[in-house]
């Protein structure tokens, strides 16, 4: 591993073959025209699939674990609980791995599952202490999201993350850390708390900002004036399942809920990475929840922020490279709404990028961290922060320097109080 990570090419067999089964898991289909084939005498799958034997399935399952996507390969071989049928991909897992292989497998996906039916039990039991307290707190990403996948288990969990509004955040706050664990974090304006709470990190957000610069942070502050002071709140049904009825929790409504899922992706894109995770989560709620969609307001937000680039590139690797329906995909004003060779091509540049860094940059080299004093190690990150926007500005020229600007004068920042 390097600055960047690991080195993948998206034409290499075994990268295509992991896209095409995130594709299958993440919609009960292959890619149109892809097939995966026995090898014939004489012949080849061409560039509409790839041959078994060529395919190096320890690396594609090693891309899965890299892109917290190991539900979703799950998925394309098993429908699981849920699911309307296998997708029948022409072949058995078992005729790919070994018993090792299929048993390791097995083990993390079973683990995946009932670590998603602890956190659905957990959140729901949190939300209703917390409203019982007189709050009024909402679900961000995470398990809300999960509820738009073909198997809410085969998502991978991350944290519970709860917006508040401000004047209950603190009250939250000051109800929860006694009965934490550990705290992880607490940010220096007093508007964020990281801590453990029956095995599950909790954090707490008395705003939605999404650091990619002051005017988009402004805008969300209003949004969330607008949805609390107005009870715009969505809802989504979590199952507790030792008893019988399914309870509501609130989260945002849907176009202010994809605007928020972009622009956080966004903002971890430019500072440490994404994985594929974070691109999936926004397609499934594209495809599931397009229809509830304001694509006028959605439009005109993303125009407002300058970020409309961003969005019709991660666009095109939605719909080129992980399945989504073009339909599905909105699409705004001028040569966006054919998707066209300017932005496959930042796709293509996106999705490298995504792979070689890993699920939240996990794949970068980071032994520096363990060898040095707090100053250099913050040095060194600063200037891996700066090389970093310079890769990212072939995809991003224009908006590269405005967006990674927050997160390297931040480094300064706390560079500066520890001097």
């Amino acid at each position: 591993m390097g600055l960047y990570g690991k080195r993948y090419k998206v034409e290499d067999v075994s990268v295509r073959a992991f896209m095409a089964l995130t594709v299958a898991g993440l919609w009960g289909r292959l890619p149109e025209g892809f097939t995966f084939r026995e090898t014939v005498s004489g012949a080849g799958a061409g560039s509409g699939g790839v041959e078994l034997e060529d395919i190096d399935w320890e690396a594609v399952l090693q891309l899965a674990r890299e892109q917290a996507l190991v539900g979703i390969i799950a998925s394309a071989f098993d429908a699981g609980e849920g699911e309307s049928a296998a997708v029948g991909l022409g072949f058995e897992l078992e005729e790919v791995l070994d018993k090792a292989q299929r048993k390791a497998f097995a083990k993390k996906v079973y683990s995946l599952e009932q670590r998603n039916l602890k956190m659905d039990r957990f959140v729901l039991k949190l939300f209703r202490w917390l409203e019982d307290q007189g709050l009024h707190p909402i679900l961000l990403k995470g398990q809300g999201i999960a509820k738009s996948y073909r198997n809410t288990l085969r998502r991978t969990p991350g944290d519970v993350d709860v917006l508040l509004m401000p004047s209950e955040y603190e009250v939250a706050k000051n109800l929860l850390i006694p009965k934490a664990s550990k705290l992880i974090s607490q940010t220096r304006e007093g508007d964020h708390v990281a801590f453990v709470l029956k095995g599950f990190i909790v954090e707490l957000h008395s705003n939605i900002h999404v650091f990619l610069d002051r005017k988009t942070d402004a805008a969300f502050d209003s949004l969330m004036e607008d949805i609390f002071a107005g009870n715009k709140m969505s809802s989504i049904g979590l199952q507790v399942f030792d008893e019988d009825a399914a309870y509501e929790v609130h989260v945002l409504p849907v176009s202010q809920n994809v605007l928020y899922v972009f622009c956080h992706l966004l903002q971890h894109f430019f500072s440490a990475g994404i994985g594929l995770r974070q691109v999936c989560d926004l397609a499934r709620l594209l495809y599931v929840h397009g229809n509830e969609l304001d694509t006028e307001w959605l439009g005109t937000q993303i125009e407002k922020f300058g970020i409309m680039d961003e969005w019709n590139a991660f666009g095109a690797l939605m719909v080129e490279y992980l399945g989504l329906p073009y339909v599905a995909m909105p699409k705004f004003g001028g040569n966006a709404v054919e998707l066209g060779p300017k932005w496959s091509r930042k796709a293509r540049l996106i999705l490298c990028y995504i792979l070689s860094v890993g699920n939240m940059g996990h794949n970068r080299d980071v032994t520096y961290k363990k060898k040095y004093s707090y100053i250099v190690r913050k040095t060194i990150s600063l200037s891996k922060l700066i090389s970093n926007a310079f890769r990212l500005g072939r995809i991003f020229p224009k908006d590269v320097a405005r967006i990674s600007f927050n997160g390297i004068s931040e480094a300064i920042g706390r560079l500066e109080e520890r001097k």
